[in-house]
């Protein structure tokens, strides 16, 4: 019933070669570009292992978790240094409110930079 060369049932013959072999070639290759085939076969390898394999993927998700946060909290600060340095710039020329509204610094965290 799904129309011909329509995204929809690309992605069901997608699922469908999963289903049928999630091993096979066409599926590595989809799970290369597919976020949610990708996560299919993570979770089905994470069921199907022993529990030491378990635990090495657990670990390793961890792990990936734990890099991506990371990052995550670096590319914060230092948006928050880059925000307390304009405001440290325009200390002579704006108020502490008005610089705090265009920082999204707070009024002490301004008042600190004196």
């Amino acid at each position: 019933k799904l129309e011909e060369g329509t995204d929809e049932k690309d992605m069901l013959v997608n699922w469908v070669e999963f289903l049928k072999d999630p091993e096979s070639e066409k599926v590595r290759s989809l799970e290369m570009n597919i976020e949610e085939i990708r996560q299919a076969k993570d979770e089905l390898i994470r069921m199907s292992n022993d529990d030491t394999q378990r635990q090495i993927y657990e670990m390793r998700a961890k792990t990936l978790k734990d890099k991506v946060s990371a990052l995550n909290e670096a590319e914060r600060k230092g948006a928050k240094n880059k925000a307390m340095e304009i405001a440290k710039s325009l200390l002579d020329v704006l108020d502490e409110k008005t610089i705090s509204l265009k920082t999204g610094l707070s009024i002490d965290e301004i008042k600190n930079l004196k």
